[in-house]
């Protein structure tokens, strides 16, 4: 006989720390996350100019995933495949802060990576920080929680393109 498998969506969202839409589980609303991922096309754009293909590959596929996620289309999966460019793009964005840094000639590049570690900072402090204690990016009331994902793609954003322009 066959056991059958349950499946606790609630217990994988806390998992994956998936912000839940507690209000809408059809996934048939957009929010302002959906809006704010299209920041990332300044990403795509700059590092292409700039010859870094690889990273504005990676942020092509962030825009995707994001936008997918934020549409609220098959999210448990797209969650999942959203982490793989971040991922990407934290890794490979610290490797370019890194070999910048090495390099670093005069108070305004000194300037520059400084802001650079408080957009990383900010990031970690809104996403898991909030995750910990149901703030910000988790907050109870879902629009503030919007808001607050809104603001670390815009605030992400602005780090790699830091990163870039150093």
């Amino acid at each position: 006989m066959k056991k059958s498998v349950t499946f606790d969506e609630e217990k994988l969202e806390q998992i994956l720390l998936i912000p839940t839409n507690r209000e809408n589980k059809a996934g048939t609303c957009i929010t302002c996350c959906f809006y704010s991922s299209l920041i990332f096309i300044t990403n795509i754009v700059y590092a292409y100019l700039e010859g870094y293909y690889y990273y504005s590959f990676l942020f092509f596929c962030l825009l995707c995933t994001s936008l997918l996620v934020h549409s609220n289309i098959h999210r448990n999966i797209t969650v999942l495949l959203d982490k793989i460019p971040i991922i990407g793009i934290v890794t490979y964005g610290g490797y370019l802060f890194y070999k910048k840094c090495l390099t670093l000639d005069g108070w305004n590049q000194y300037t520059i990576a400084v802001a650079i570690v408080v957009t990383f900072l900010t990031t970690i402090f809104l996403y898991y920080y909030g995750y910990l204690t149901n703030q910000f990016c988790y907050c109870e009331d879902e629009s503030q929680a919007y808001y607050y994902h809104s603001a670390l793609h815009i605030i992400a954003s602005i780090g790699h393109n830091l990163i870039l322009y150093l």
